[in-house]
């Protein structure tokens, strides 16, 4: 697999469907995001397939602090944008060994995003039904 384009966002460039943005100021730097924001990476994926491939395992490393090593700053930390890219290359690079298994659980992980994503809204909707059975009988 070829390594994607990793770089600082800025809103005057291009925009791709395959774009993946990971935060890279504060305590959640290395969080992958789905929309850009002024303070991120973007990593130029070249298909879905590549696309979940990294957001999943920004996931992970994210998930198990793997960027508070190379945080900087004394007020709001950060990462440095080669210590983002060479923990994300080593990873996928180890990741390369055990690629048939890792696109397996890529899948999986994405079946119980969807899953998650779902319940969220149910939650949602019973928050506001709530809501509504007991306002509908309060005074106004």
């Amino acid at each position: 697999m070829k390594t994607p384009k990793i770089y600082t966002y800025s809103p005057k460039n291009q925009k791709s469907e395959f774009d993946l943005y990971a935060l890279s100021k504060g305590l959640n730097s290395g969080k992958p995001l789905d929309t850009p924001c002024p303070n991120c990476f973007v990593i130029s994926c070249r298909n879905t397939e590549e696309l979940d491939q990294y957001r999943t395992i920004l996931f992970g490393l994210w998930k198990a602090k793997s960027f508070h090593q190379f945080f900087v700053g004394s007020v709001i930390p950060f990462i440095r944008i080669n210590d983002f890219k060479n923990l994300v290359f080593e990873q996928m690079a180890h990741l390369q060994e055990k690629q048939k298994a890792y696109q397996q659980d890529v899948k999986k992980f994405k079946a119980l995003e969807q899953n998650e994503r779902a319940m969220y809204e149910q939650l949602l909707l019973i928050s506001e039904l709530k809501r509504i059975y007991i306002s509908r009988h309060l005074k106004r």
